[in-house]
């Protein structure tokens, strides 16, 4: 079959073009340190690459969601504990008040009455400019005090709400490291102040002790406001045990999220990072094919214009 000279020219030009591309992708992957540039180069690696991206995103969003909740989670630890020295003191104060006389019962109830204040300051408190006990309410203080005449505490009222802000820590594990300073849903997370299931209702056992004391009624500080104290330090030694075991959990889950993120990168890396000495291997021997095929090429363009010439 004869060969035309057009067709040894086209078939020429391919050859040398797809050498050209070859060694421009072989020095981009040396100049880059990546082996897919695009998709055409490996189909199947890119396929998993983008998978291995999304991954390592999401992971990253994880630990980012795990930081803010652990900073919360701290946070509210501290004001727990506050809370829990304070009430201690009020506790304390109405179960040694058997045989204490009434100025004696006045001068505990004026140190329960500023215990009281104190501890609204205290479920009161902000991080990051949000109120740690309001729930998703954060335009105002969550506890608001009504007092009298004597600027003694009366009542304290939540206007927050139970809802409590959550985002994921680990895929499909939503959690929240928030506590409502009450729930009388009956549902959900215990509220930290008050709470239907337990009968816990912090301040309003604190200023019915406060008024006790000031009218000098210790047998119902005895016979009734003892047992509804001892339900609020139960609630509250809960809320100590269960953010010590949240702030656990978020630390262990920080520590897988930091394990996948090295996974997911050493998995990247295998699939994307080039082999450097097998690489310029390679492409030496694309620039000495080129080289050989020129090379060939002029041989047989003398040849033919020799045959013209004849």
């Amino acid at each position: 079959m004869r060969v035309t000279s057009n067709s040894f020219s086209d078939s020429l030009i391919n050859n040398l073009q797809t050498l050209a591309r070859r060694q421009a992708s072989l020095q981009n992957q040396i100049a880059s340190g990546q082996r897919v540039q695009d998709a055409a180069d490996d189909p199947l690696a890119a396929q998993e690459i983008l998978g291995l991206r999304d991954d390592s995103v999401a992971t990253a969003q994880y630990q980012k969601n795990i930081g803010v909740h652990s900073e919360f989670a701290q946070a509210a630890n501290g004001q727990i504990q506050s809370l829990q020295t304070i009430f201690n003191r009020a506790q304390e104060i109405a179960f040694t008040i058997d045989i204490d006389s009434p100025e004696d019962l006045k001068s505990y109830g004026t140190e329960v009455a500023e215990l009281i204040k104190e501890a609204v300051d205290v479920v009161n408190k902000q991080h990051r400019g949000e109120y740690l006990f309001g729930g998703t309410e954060t335009a105002n203080p969550p506890f608001v005090a009504t007092t009298d005449a004597q600027n003694r505490v009366q009542s304290v009222a939540f206007q927050g709400n139970s809802t409590q802000p959550s985002s994921e820590i680990a895929s499909g594990v939503v959690i929240s490291s928030r506590i409502p300073g009450e729930n009388l849903t009956g549902t959900g997370e215990a509220g930290l102040v008050s709470d239907s299931r337990t009968g816990a209702d912090l301040f309003a056992h604190l200023v019915l002790l406060q008024n006790q004391l000031f009218s000098g009624d210790a047998g119902a500080i005895q016979n009734t406001t003892r047992g509804e104290l001892k339900k609020d330090e139960e609630n509250i030694l809960y809320h100590l045990a269960n953010n010590g075991a949240l702030q656990s959990r978020l630390e262990s889950t920080l520590g897988t999220a930091k394990d996948d993120k090295l996974s997911i990168a050493g998995g990247l890396s295998q699939r994307t990072d080039i082999d450097l000495s097998e690489t310029i291997v390679r492409l030496t021997q694309q620039q000495t094919t080129y080289q050989a095929t020129l090379q060939s090429a002029g041989s047989m363009l003398d040849l033919n214009l020799l045959s013209f010439l004849r």
